[in-house]
């Protein structure tokens, strides 16, 4: 009963009194959202896959070397439940024990003995690109047109602006007579679409793509990296049995 003697403000239930604004969306939900739609309209179709993986796929497959640094425990996050995913056929498992250690079509490869121990470890996935390589080791024939906008997982040391996850954007093209020149064409409709007034594309390097090249945009009154890209090597398609560019 201690209300009794308490002084109360008036209250009159007849006062006009704004209505609250209603939920936002997160902005970075607002952004996946925007890529998606944006990849949607230009004919790609969406795909994903497990977050865990077998380095078979996420790196052997792809040409990165088993001496890489991104397979070091410091960049890569290896599991011990389960501790080894089973590698796939025996005929594609020796394709890619070749391409790393004679090369493809004339290439020398990376020389010395690949071993399968190191592709059987189970990862978390650290790019989505193992997405795109195993939707095109089931879908050899063009024309393919992919993308994922989904998780990936790095030993980041946290900071305001790393994560151990991040979300990473993946599209890839599969088509006769496709070339640098036309990526470099699709990904500028991208980025105009994504609303970058200022962009350029300047020379890169990936294991598994020859030519490679770097995206920026400007940004905040300063060029910032926002994605690689390239042509998928021979020792990545061919090994599969894909005879159009991608």
């Amino acid at each position: 009963g201690g209300w009794r003697g308490l002084r109360v403000r008036p209250y009159d239930p007849g006062t006009f009194a704004p209505v609250g604004e209603n939920g936002k969306r997160h902005p970075m939900a607002r952004m996946v959202g925007d890529v998606r739609r944006i990849f949607l309209d230009m004919g790609f179709t969406e795909v994903d896959m497990d977050y865990v993986q077998g380095c078979f796929w996420d790196m052997d497959a792809l040409f990165t070397p088993q001496d890489h640094p991104a397979r070091d425990m410091q960049d890569t996050f290896y599991l011990s439940d389960p501790p080894e995913i089973p590698l796939p056929s025996p005929e594609l498992v020796e394709k890619v024990r070749s391409s790393h250690e004679k090369g493809v079509g004339g290439s020398r490869g990376w020389g010395g003995k690949w071993d399968e121990s190191l592709a059987r470890k189970a990862i978390l996935r650290t790019h989505t690109t193992v997405n795109s390589i195993r939707y095109l080791a089931e879908h050899t024939k063009a024309p393919v047109r992919t993308f994922t906008v989904s998780r990936v997982f790095r030993r980041e040391a946290t900071d305001a602006r790393h994560l151990p996850e991040f979300t990473q954007v993946e599209g890839i093209i599969m088509e006769d007579g496709a070339s640098l020149s036309m990526l470099k064409g699709v990904l500028a409709e991208f980025l105009t679409r994504l609303g970058c007034e200022e962009w350029r594309m300047r020379p890169g390097y990936f294991p598994y793509t020859e030519p490679s090249l770097e995206c920026e945009v400007y940004f905040a009154g300063k060029w910032m990296e926002l994605g690689g890209a390239g042509m998928f090597r021979p020792e990545v398609t061919e090994t599969f049995g894909i005879n159009s560019p991608v």
